[in-house]
């Protein structure tokens, strides 16, 4: 009599253990993404020529991207003030590389006050976005989750082993 409900409890068990590693591996693959590229900027300019300069950082061990486009906008994104789609594209980031880029002038952008109230957005050629709010030099605009990404890949880096 207790065959069945023990064959039963065994099913339930293994579904649940199969559910429990599929999650466990999607959180993985998406804690490797969202912390493998990091971007920082700072604006530059010559005259009244205002132009952000990025620090781009691909940290991931095996995968390469291709940088698109930047989107210049302010108030959240609802003004566009312009979109530079020939500076950085085509640009490929290999693994494990840091990469120094210069864009092209911002059409409106002609002081510095107003170089702060720009938001930077720039996009890989897979249509991943980032967003870069203008405060100060290349301040990484994100939430709290991809905070703690970041946090934790950190301290795992920090405690990590070298195998060389």
């Amino acid at each position: 009599m207790t065959f069945w409900p023990d064959v039963l409890a065994i099913f339930v068990g293994d579904v649940l253990a199969s559910v429990l590693l599929i999650l466990l591996y999607g959180l993985t693959q998406w804690f490797l993404r969202a912390t493998d590229i990091t971007i920082g900027y700072g604006w530059k300019w010559e005259g009244t020529n205002f132009h952000p300069s990025f620090d781009v950082r691909n940290r991931s061990g095996s995968k390469s991207y291709l940088l698109a486009n930047i989107a210049y906008t302010r108030n959240n994104g609802k003004d566009v003030v312009g979109f530079d789609n020939k500076s950085i594209w085509g640009k490929e980031l290999r693994p494990g590389s840091i990469t120094y880029l210069e864009a092209s002038p911002v059409p409106t952008v002609t002081s510095v006050p107003q170089c702060t109230g720009v938001e930077v957005a720039v996009r890989l050629q897979t249509g991943r976005l980032f967003w870069l709010k203008g405060k100060g030099p290349g301040q990484l605009r994100m939430g709290r989750i991809q905070k703690v990404a970041f946090w934790l890949r950190d301290k795992f880096e920090k405690a990590a082993v070298p195998l060389e």
